[in-house]
């Protein structure tokens, strides 16, 4: 299995069912961020961060309440920023 076949099954099911749900959207963003922590390959962090942007179009699809999106889009913002913070000096743009 690799990492992105582990992240695929990992979030998939659970990001297309929970669009609608910002209390499980966030929490796959904070999971998204957990992660980030733990590696600094270039290839993991653009695998996760594909998840995260698919994360928050859904959210922002799915989501009716405007302060819902707001919440998601807050944790979206943290868990791209742990991705930034993880990455190696020579990988940074």
């Amino acid at each position: 299995m690799t990492f992105e076949g582990l992240v695929d099954s990992a979030f998939n099911a659970i990001r297309q069912y929970a669009r609608s749900d910002a209390s499980v959207t966030i929490r796959l963003l904070e999971a998204i961020a957990n992660i980030a922590t733990h590696t600094s390959n270039p290839k993991y962090q653009v695998i996760l961060q594909r998840h995260a942007n698919m994360i928050l179009r859904g959210s922002q699809e799915g989501l009716p309440e405007e302060l819902d999106r707001e919440d998601v889009q807050k944790q979206y913002d943290i868990a791209i920023q742990a991705l930034k913070n993880h990455t190696l000096p020579e990988t940074r743009k």
